[in-house]
């Protein structure tokens, strides 16, 4: 799927404001500066932030501005979009830690040599407390506080921090600072981003259009994809990880990644060219594919064949690995690995340092990888132990 023309450009779009707007401007041959928010978070990018660098390359190929802002003094405060707790701050240590491989990694999809990189505490961080004040004044409370996420929560008695409101009126900050036509940003920002609209009309700018990303979500089939939640692929996963973890993902959920993690084309045409494959082989397909994208052809077959060679070609039998069933939606690796020996947890974190337990004949090596409980998994301790792990009924 050619993701450079501009009859793509719909591609993966949830909503646009506005459309007419939108359309109007990239008829005019005006560059244009589009503008793309990334929190360091965590250390990893994922396939969820991959849809957004896409469309952000998309625009780069059209010739316009493309701007990544590095959220890093937003980071320390902590987007509370789509949450139903207030987020831990993280540390300025943090941050600069999460951010040590960001670029690099969204060099994979994004043109390195034709994006400005900006970090939003070269203008956050000079704003004393008068003239936040000021900024403030223009931005309404009712607003802020109706927005769905916060809303959930004062309905139930849960804390809506002051900081999380101070969160949005930042990321707006940074619409004005940079002066953006387009911003993009996937549906969970829906509102920050619309506040970025409303705060540059206050300052007498014109209102940048939004290009709102349908989410990616998750191995659980649920959730939209978040290193937080542990439910992601990450950009720097290994070819062999990255394959397994897509054959985890639930049958309903083929299609969905087909489109927008594997680049097969419309849901349509996805469709169509899974239309007479059983759901294994339909996960298989889109996850060689989207292996292919991150590593090449060679490692994408090298790792459809390991992960043949451990279920398909059934060379660990049936027989000898029993079923762990679990309650919940996801374990931690420690508790599966702890639960399935029969040993306690500081055993079972030997036996992961030890590098003696695979998951879909993947090493694992982090004891607190949350494993969402969908799809086949193979969980192989030592040379012998093999058990599927599921979810009870």
């Amino acid at each position: 799927m050619d993701l450079s023309k501009e009859t793509t450009l719909t591609w993966a779009v949830a909503e646009i404001i506005e459309s007419a707007s939108l359309t109007r401007r990239l008829k005019e041959n005006k560059k244009l500066i589009v503008k793309l928010g990334i929190d360091p978070t965590s250390r990893e990018l994922h396939l969820g932030h991959a849809v957004v660098l896409r469309k952000l390359r998309q625009f780069q190929d059209l010739g316009h501005k493309a701007v990544l802002v590095i959220g890093d003094f937003t980071g320390l405060i902590g987007d509370p979009s789509g949450v139903n707790v207030t987020r831990p701050a993280l540390t300025k240590e943090q941050v600069k830690d999460n951010m040590s491989t960001y670029m690099e990694q969204a060099g994979q999809i994004v043109d390195l040599k034709k994006v400005e990189i900006v970090y939003n505490s070269k203008w956050l961080s000079k704003i004393n407390l008068a003239n936040f004040i000021d900024i403030a004044s223009k931005v309404s409370l009712n607003g802020l506080v109706e927005r769905e996420d916060f809303a959930k929560r004062l309905d139930s008695g849960k804390q809506v921090a002051l900081h999380e409101l101070i969160y949005a009126v930042a990321m707006a900050i940074d619409s004005v600072e940079l002066k953006s036509d387009v911003e993009l940003g996937g549906w969970d920002q829906r509102l920050n981003l619309l506040l970025g609209r409303e705060l540059q009309k206050k300052f007498g700018q014109i209102p940048q259009d939004l290009v709102i990303m349908r989410p990616l979500i998750g191995l659980d089939g649920v959730r939209k994809m978040s290193s937080s939640l542990g439910n992601y692929i990450g950009l720097t996963d290994s070819s062999d990880q990255m394959f397994g973890k897509v054959m985890s993902i639930p049958d309903s959920m083929i299609v969905h990644y087909g489109e927008l993690a594997a680049l097969m084309g419309t849901e349509a045409e996805v469709k169509e060219k899974l239309k007479n494959l059983g759901p294994r082989d339909q996960k298989a397909l889109v996850a060689r594919e989207i292996v292919e994208i991150y590593h090449g052809v060679k490692p994408s077959e090298a790792a459809a064949e390991s992960f043949n060679q451990t279920f398909r070609d059934k060379k660990v039998a049936d027989h000898m690995a029993s079923e762990l069933l679990f309650s919940q939606e996801s374990v931690l690796l420690l508790h599966a690995v702890a639960e399935a020996s029969q040993c306690s947890n500081t055993h079972a974190g030997r036996l992961i340092e030890q590098g003696a337990v695979k998951l879909n004949g993947v090493k694992m090596m982090d004891p607190n990888f949350e494993i969402m409980l969908t799809g086949e998994l193979m969980m192989h301790i030592g040379k012998h132990a093999f058990r599927k792990l599921g979810r009870r009924k």
